[in-house]
């Protein structure tokens, strides 16, 4: 065999070369096609599958329905039937034959009838026209030569109208008849039809099945998010190629991924699939069909898998993050109430906190407060001496604890502030019953008792806990602090109870006696806490863990946050995470971002080292309080989302904000129920009076259910500003003095306002009775009709029986009430605040008093309206 480089090029072979790399290209593109047809294209299978499950549910749906309608209705459905056939058989008979060809012969016999009738008509009308025309010309002669021509005529024509309305009148009848023959058919038919909906709309559901097309199924979100270089870009979804019933209803039973959204009339018809898509609330790879894990962002280093376990409410802040609760999202809504309760922004940076209040007390006068011992206990282990406080446990050594004690106690001797001195006498049994009946507990947690009944939706305390009080502050502090909380801390949220200086005494001598068991050892003996080493060492800790966040600390004027911006940490990789040594003692279970933030929220030293030190406190977090913060921290992933899709709160959302944040700054449902939340103070009131926590509502601060409806704005701002007026006397508990600002207030008022989506101004109200109406109005209120004031208190006058029984006073209605809700209450009490013991009489009553006017409920409950109006004016005089 000649050497290849010999052989002549003409004469060199590449058969086999080409035919086996023509074998391998065949080989290739067949497996490419099988590859992107079938194997990296399961959401056909998806597809194929609840089609062949849906059509096995529908077939045996469609057979048990049969069944059903066999047992059921099967010997009137075959009755139906026969009488069905039996009526088409009867367009052939002899008779319906007859009646056809009769048709036929009075409609000839018609036209006939029509056409003679019409020549006639022609005829008559001519010779009527010359007969006039002769008469109109004086041709007396020629007129009465064709009168008598003309009267024959029109004898005719009348003759041959009758005939053709006989035949008319005939046709008709025989039209009748035939339609009897159709119309018995349409009625069997329709019955028939009725009967064998439910079967012909499954036999319908069947053959659809079968004629759907296998296809991906996407939504493209335009101009959804911002991407790296400012502009905005869409965003596709393909998330119901494989979840193709998410947005359609009644497949709740089918098994994932074929089932109905969770909610569906709640989440979708707010949020409509082609207009929101998935994955802006799911998250997960929308575009991506090849697998599961791929759709769902379950690869390396996909910045956003799909949400799991407990973390799916955090897609809801994309849109809904300026809000502080969001509709249908209550574990968000937790979250962010906790990082405003627990000045998470102190520390962090993080946006739409930026204007929250320091929620800590000033430190500069402490020493007028408590003492040095004191002061270091609290702040070596803050949890050990309140263990449901809100501030976080510091984790100090004996040494920092000593250093920042001394610096707080330093800066303390250049504070002019000096309590005057406190009465040294006073009733602790007086004291106690005050704080019990005054409405301390709505804040407070005063005895062990008291958080035993207690149910809140936090698991700390929004005010101090003060079952050891005695044992922190000093005597002459206390008396000053109930007596006028802002004279030490201008910016506490603490309200003022207007106290007597007898009551002040009272409640100081019982809270003192509220302290810590045995005799408390001073960690302090020996130290010195003037040392210029310490008190330095003490400025620097404090600074450096960023106690200046909450508190107000002389030298940190200035300072900034001390800790990282949470703004974009949702978008951290596990990479970007310090897990010290957790991983290897299985402190934590795997390395992702969910597995570090909840192990920081539960332990905040969890990931120290020996070369790492963290200065995080301690807020000791359960597992689920950290699971929903870690919620909200995902949802910070630094994303801005196109202005479509974000939700538009407008003015009344603006309100509702502004309005959340007051009522929670001032802790307002520690004693009122909002929004259904709140009320706290119910079940203490109860345990005091002895009484169930149902019978307590009468005795405890109001559901202010339809407020921003119910009352005056006008009324309001000056009860806010003011409230010594006392709606129902009877009651012990008092509504304090927060000592709003006008702009406090107002943003109150519109709070109310807009949660019943009204925006009422400042407004005066005048109505007028006529007499018919007053004296209307006067049986109405009698003890012979509705006998309001069995109930209601009128002045000074107040009603028979117990305070349980009682109701607000008449006399403060023209001033407070807004006349169209004292309407709508009248009609319906408990469709404006269920549970009310507000009798409903109305409609029924108006029946049984047809002697007042004329028994229309209207005018009835309009009079009694107006009359409460003016009821200053008839009462008094």
């Amino acid at each position: 065999m000649p050497k290849r480089s010999k052989t002549p090029l003409e004469e060199r072979d590449y058969g086999p070369v080409y035919l086996i790399l023509s074998g391998l290209l065949a080989l290739t593109t067949f497996w490419a096609i099988v590859d992107m047809i079938d194997l990296r294209a399961p959401w056909q299978d998806y597809q194929q599958e609840l089609n062949q499950l849906e059509y096995k549910n529908v077939t045996a749906e469609l057979e048990t329905t049969e069944e059903q309608l066999q047992q059921k209705s099967g010997d009137r459905l075959k009755a139906l039937r026969e009488q069905l056939e039996q009526a088409k058989a009867d367009l052939e008979s002899q008779a319906y034959i007859d009646l056809q060809s009769d048709l036929q012969k009075v409609e000839v016999e018609i036209e006939k009838s029509m056409q003679n009738y019409r020549f006639a008509k022609s005829e008559f009308d001519a010779l009527w026209y010359k007969y006039k025309h002769a008469q109109h010309h004086g041709e007396e002669e020629k007129a009465e030569a064709i009168f008598p021509k003309a009267t024959s005529l029109n004898e005719e024509v009348t003759e041959l109208k009758s005939k053709w309305d006989t035949a008319e009148a005939k046709k008709e009848e025989i039209e009748a008849r035939i339609a009897g023959y159709r119309s018995r058919i349409d009625s069997l038919q329709n019955e028939i039809e009725v009967m064998l909906a439910p079967v012909n709309e499954l036999k319908k559901r069947k053959e659809l099945i079968g004629d759907r097309k296998i296809e991906i199924k996407q939504f493209i979100l335009s101009d959804f998010v911002k991407g790296n270089f400012g502009n905005f870009i869409d965003r596709v979804d393909r998330c119901t190629s494989c979840h193709v019933n998410a947005d359609k209803s009644s497949y709740d039973d089918y098994p994932k991924p074929f089932k109905t959204h969770p909610k569906h009339d709640i989440y979708l018809d707010i949020h409509p699939v082609n207009q929101f898509g998935c994955t802006p609330c799911h998250e997960g790879q929308g575009p991506a069909l090849q697998s599961a894990d791929f759709a769902h962002g379950f690869v390396k280093f996909w910045e956003h898998p799909l949400l799991t376990d407990g973390f799916e409410e955090a897609g809801c802040n994309k849109c809904h993050s300026k809000e502080m609760r969001v509709d249908h999202a209550p574990a968000l809504s937790k979250a962010k109430r906790m990082v405003y309760d627990l000045a998470c922004y102190a520390c962090h940076e993080i946006a739409g906190y930026e204007d929250a209040p320091k929620i800590g007390p000033p430190l500069n006068d402490v020493t007028a407060k408590t003492t040095s011992d004191f002061i270091y206990r609290w702040v070596r282990d803050t949890k050990s001496l309140r263990q449901h406080t809100r501030m976080p446990n510091p984790q100090f050594s004996h040494e920092e604890a000593l250093a920042v004690t001394a610096y707080l106690t330093n800066i303390s001797k250049d504070s002019d502030y000096s309590p005057p001195p406190a009465p040294s006498s006073g009733s602790v049994e007086r004291g106690k019953e005050l704080v019990e009946s005054l409405g301390c507990k709505g804040c407070h947690v005063v005895t062990e008792r008291d958080r035993e009944i207690r149910e809140t939706d936090v698991p700390y305390d929004i005010a101090p806990e003060l079952t050891k009080i005695g044992s922190k502050v000093n005597r002459d502090w206390l008396y000053a602090w109930i007596k006028n909380p802002k004279q030490y801390n201008p910016d506490t949220p603490m309200p003022r109870l207007r106290l007597t200086n007898s009551e002040a005494r009272d409640i100081t001598a019982y809270l003192m006696t509220r302290t810590e068991n045995g005799k408390l050892v001073s960690s302090l003996d020996g130290v010195d806490l003037d040392a210029e080493e310490l008190v330095s060492e003490g400025k620097a800790i404090i600074r450096n863990f960023g106690c200046h966040g909450c508190h107000e600390i002389k030298g940190m004027e200035g300072e900034g946050k001390v800790s990282v911006s949470l703004n974009e940490f949702g978008a951290k990789t596990p990479e970007e995470l310090f897990f010290g040594d957790a991983l290897a003692r299985g402190e934590v279970p795997e390395e992702t971002w969910e597995a570090w933030t909840i192990g920081k929220l539960k332990n905040s030293r969890a990931y120290a080292t020996e070369q790492v030190i963290q200065r995080m406190p301690n807020f000791a977090f359960s597992e689920e309080d950290a699971r929903t913060l870690a919620a909200l921290l995902k949802s910070w992933d630094g994303r801005t989302i196109g202005a479509n899709y974000v939700h538009d709160r407008g003015r009344i959302g603006h309100a509702l904000e502004k309005g959340r944040r007051l009522a929670r700054h001032y802790n307002c449902i520690g004693c009122h129920i909002i929004e259904g939340r709140g009320g706290f103070i119910r079940p203490t009131v109860a345990e005091h009076l002895n009484v169930s926590v149902d019978e307590a509502a009468s005795f405890a601060p109001p559901d202010l259910v339809g407020e921003g409806r119910k009352v005056q704005p006008k009324w309001l701002f000056e009860f806010l500003k003011d409230p010594t007026t006392q709606i129902r006397p009877w009651l012990s508990v008092r509504m304090p003095t927060f000592d709003f600002s006008d702009d406090e207030a107002n943003d109150l008022i519109e709070y109310f306002q807009a949660l019943e989506g009204v925006s009422e101004p400042f407004m005066e109200v005048e109505v007028e009775l006529t007499k018919a109406e007053k004296e209307a109005a006067e049986k109405l209120y009698s003890d012979d009709y509705l006998s309001c004031f069995s109930c209601h208190q009128v002045g000074d006058k107040k009603p028979e029986g117990g305070p349980e029984g009682w109701a607000p006073d008449f006399l403060l209605a023209p001033d407070r009430l807004n006349p169209d809700w004292v309407f709508d209450w009248i009609e319906n009490p408990q469709a404006l605040q269920p549970g009310t013991k507000m009798p409903s009489f109305y409609p029924d009553i108006a029946q049984a008093l047809p002697d007042i006017l004329h028994g229309d409920p209207d005018k009835q409950i309009e009079a009694l309206r107006d009359y409460l109006m003016n009821i200053r004016k008839y009462v008094r005089n």
